[in-house]
C-alpha cells in the first residue's frame, strides 16, 4: 500500500485540465484506469492504522490483484479546504473518510456518490447500528457507510476516590460534585473536574438528560431548543462546576478535551470527560495512569447514565470517482464485520455493529465496560448540512458555555443568544 501524508496545492491549470476531462470523458467504468484506487484517510495515520490497511488491501487484492490501493492522510483541520478544492475541479479521491458530523454537508454539495443501491444489497450492512447508519443520509438517500463509532465518558483516579473514602463512582449529579469536592479536599493542590467548558459534545449529555434537545424540526424550520428550562438547567450545572461549586478551574472555560484529559492524566484533577479512544494519548502523557484510572458513564441527574452523543467517522465514495465499482468492493473489505471489530479494538473504539457492541467482548474490560453501556444509548446532533456551520465554524454551543463560564453573560442571556444565532444559522437565514 502507498501512503501519502497531505497534499500539494490544487493549481488553476490542474483545476481547469480536471473540470475539461469530467466534461469530456463521461463516466464508463470499464474505461477508467483500474491500476489505482485512491483512499483519503483522516488524521495523520500510525503504525497500527498502516498495518491494518495493508491487510485490508491483500484481502481486496484476493479479488482485484492489478489494483494498488493508494492511501493518503489528511489531518482532520486540513480536511475541508481539501475537499472544496477537489470539488473546485481538483483530484479527489474514490473513498474518503469523513467525520459522521459532516457526510450530510459534503453529500449537500455533492461531494458524495448515492450509495442506497449499494447499502441495501449488502448483507452486513444490515446490522450497523440504525442511528449511525441514519445519520449518513440525506433526503432519504445514504452517503456514506459508518467505520467505527464511539461515545464519551468520564475516567477518575480510583486510587484518590478510595483516599477520600468514596467507594464507588458517583451516578448522580449531585454525587459528582460531592465527590469531586472531597477528592479536592483531600488532595490539596488538585481540583475535582478537568472540565473541557470549551467543548461541546459532552456538554451534550447533560442537556439530553435534563430532558432538553439542541434543536428540532417542524417541516422545514428548525427550533433551538437551547430556551427551554430542561436546557437551561443543564447549561447552569456544567457552567456552575466552575461558578458555583469550584470543582474546575476558571480556565477551563477555554479548556478543549485535549486540554482537559491532559489536566488529568497529569496529576492534577480527579475526573475528566474523554472517549474511550484516548487511552493512548493519556499513557503517551503518563504512562503510569492505567495503574490507577477507571471509567463511569456520564450520570445523569437522576441516578441513570446520561445518552452520549455517537461519534466516530463514515466511509464514502466520492461522486467524481470513474471506479465507483471498485470503490465499493473496496469499502466492504474495510467494512466487514470481522475487519471492523479489529479497527475498532486497536485503537478504542467501538465497531458499528449492533452484535459486536451488545455481545460480552467489552463486558470484563474496566475501562472499555462503561463506554460499551453508553453505548446502548447514543443521541446524534441535528441532522441538516448546516449543522457543520453552527458547530465547527461559529461554535454556538461553545460559545454560550464559555461565556457563561468567563461572567461575560448570565444564562438566561447566553442561552438566548445562542438559540438565536442557531435559529439563524439552521434556517438560512
Amino acid at each position: 500500500m502507498k501512503r501519502w501524508s497531505g497534499f500539494g496545492p490544487v493549481t488553476a491549470v490542474v483545476a481547469s485540465a480536471a473540470m475539461l476531462l469530467t466534461a469530456c470523458g463521461g463516466s464508463d467504468e470499464k474505461a477508467a484506469d483500474t491500476s489505482k484506487l485512491t483512499v483519503w484517510m483522516m488524521g495523520e495515520g500510525g503504525e497500527a492504522q498502516n498495518s491494518f490497511l495493508d491487510a485490508v488491501e491483500a484481502e481486496f487484492k484476493q479479488k482485484h490483484p492489478e489494483t494498488d490501493v493508494v492511501v493518503q492522510y489528511v489531518p482532520w483541520l486540513e480536511a475541508p479546504t481539501k475537499f472544496q478544492a477537489a470539488l473546485a475541479g481538483g483530484e479527489g479521491p474514490d473513498v474518503t473518510e469523513l467525520g459522521n458530523t459532516e457526510t450530510q454537508g459534503w453529500a449537500q454539495q455533492e461531494a458524495l456518490a448515492d450509495l442506497t443501491g449499494r447499502m441495501s444489497g449488502w448483507a452486513e450492512g444490515k446490522d450497523i447500528l440504525p442511528d449511525l447508519v441514519r445519520n449518513a443520509q440525506l433526503d432519504g438517500k445514504q452517503y456514506g457507510v459508518p467505520w467505527y463509532a464511539g461515545v464519551r465518558g468520564m475516567y477518575y483516579r480510583t486510587d484518590w476516590f478510595a483516599e477520600a473514602g468514596i467507594t464507588q463512582p458517583p451516578t448522580t449529579w449531585d454525587e459528582l460534585v460531592a465527590d469531586a469536592k472531597a477528592v479536592q479536599a483531600k488532595k490539596s493542590g488538585t481540583y475535582g473536574i478537568a472540565l473541557p467548558g470549551n467543548s461541546e459534545l459532552p456538554f451534550y449529555s447533560f442537556l439530553w438528560a435534563a430532558g432538553g434537545e439542541i434543536a428540532t424540526r417542524d417541516g422545514d424550520t428548525w427550533k433551538s431548543g437551547y430556551t427551554s428550562p430542561e436546557a437551561r438547567k443543564a447549561v447552569e450545572f456544567w457552567t456552575g462546576l466552575v461558578t458555583r461549586d469550584k470543582v474546575a478551574p476558571p480556565a477551563a472555560a477555554g479548556w478543549n478535551e485535549v486540554d482537559a484529559r491532559t489536566q488529568f492524566a497529569t496529576g492534577k484533577a480527579a475526573m475528566t470527560f474523554a472517549g474511550s479512544w484516548q487511552q493512548g494519548a493519556m499513557k503517551k502523557d503518563n504512562p503510569d495512569i492505567e495503574k490507577v484510572w477507571g471509567t463511569f458513564p456520564i450520570p445523569g441527574p437522576d441516578g441513570k447514565p446520561a445518552p452520549a452523543f455517537a461519534g466516530g467517522s463514515d466511509i464514502a465514495i466520492w461522486r467524481d470517482s470513474k471506479r465507483q465499482d471498485l470503490a465499493w468492493d473496496y469499502m466492504t473489505v474495510l467494512l466487514s464485520k470481522a475487519n471492523d471489530g479489529k479497527w475498532a479494538s486497536s485503537v478504542g473504539f467501538f465497531p458499528v455493529y449492533q452484535d459486536l457492541v451488545a455481545g460480552n467482548t467489552y463486558a470484563s474490560d474496566k475501562i472499555m465496560a462503561p463506554f460499551a453501556t453508553a453505548m446502548q444509548n447514543t443521541r446524534l446532533t441535528p441532522l441538516t448540512p448546516k449543522w457543520v456551520e453552527v458547530s465547527r465554524n461559529k461554535t454556538v454551543t461553545q460559545a454560550m458555555n464559555s461565556s457563561v463560564i468567563k461572567g461575560q453573560k448570565s444564562v438566561e442571556q447566553a442561552t438566548s443568544d445562542a438559540a438565536a444565532e442557531m435559529d439563524s444559522i439552521l434556517n438560512g437565514q
